[in-house]
């Protein structure tokens, strides 16, 4: 806590500013790793002497950043710097895509700039046992191709093992956040005949790609394969 006080980011905040100020300085302090996730803030009591602003002032700024996600509160208590996942940080642009349905085709654009090259990097490391792992996962998927539920699980499982063997953490973040975002469309798209076959026909290629280690061709399969999801979110809206 002593070092948390004592940090340059601390310090009396102008008159004029307001409680975006508050949110920015604490941000500064998580960018800067004076916060860590789990860590607890001091109370309202310290942070309006240490920031020189009011309580409404306070809690409006522990507001914006719960809304966030990036503090949580505990049983017994208190504010805590939030695990700062990805899928939490993104829950404002899912409740925009939740108003906002044109927003789909952004959402995949963002996904294929994400994915295509998320597997392309991962075309250059993947190991022997992680072409297993893959395989495995769409055996999994052929066994459940009635069951959506079953297959959803391995389907995230499937995407989250390509954000693994990329190797690059921020964006395997990003990647695992933009995943989660229009859920619950894509959920009634599993139900659609024809889409979970194609699914696994589609991650068939892009691990055929990653077994020859061409990026190219694992960058144009994924490309291929969120197109395909795209068209089924869309169409489970459309009904």
């Amino acid at each position: 806590m002593e070092n948390f006080l004592s940090s340059a980011e601390i310090g009396p905040i102008e008159r004029e500013s307001i409680a975006e100020k508050v949110v920015d300085r604490i941000l500064n302090l998580i960018q800067a790793g004076n916060l860590k996730p789990g860590d607890k803030l001091p109370s309202e009591k310290e942070l309006m002497a240490v920031f020189n602003v009011s309580r409404p002032t306070l809690r409006e700024a522990l507001r914006a950043l719960s809304i966030l996600g990036i503090t949580a509160t505990r049983k017994g208590g208190g504010s805590y710097i939030s695990d700062l996942r990805a899928k939490d940080l993104l829950k404002p642009l899912e409740f925009f895509v939740s108003i906002e349905d044109k927003s789909i085709p952004d959402i995949f654009e963002c996904r294929r700039i994400l994915e295509c090259e998320m597997v392309a990097k991962a075309a250059a490391k993947v190991t022997d046992d992680n072409i297993e792992e893959f395989e495995r996962l769409i055996a999994i998927q052929k066994d459940a191709v009635d069951d959506p539920v079953a297959f959803r699980i391995s389907d995230q499982k499937f995407h989250e093992l390509l954000a693994t063997v990329a190797g690059n953490a921020v964006l395997s973040r990003l990647a695992d956040g933009m995943y989660n975002i229009a859920m619950d469309a894509r959920r009634k798209a599993t139900e659609i005949d024809g889409v979970l076959p194609q699914s696994i026909q589609d991650h068939q290629a892009i691990v055929d790609a990653l077994k020859l280690r061409d990026a190219d061709q694992a960058a144009a399969a994924m490309k291929t394969h969120l197109e395909n999801i795209e068209k089924s979110t869309l169409l489970a809206l459309s009904q």
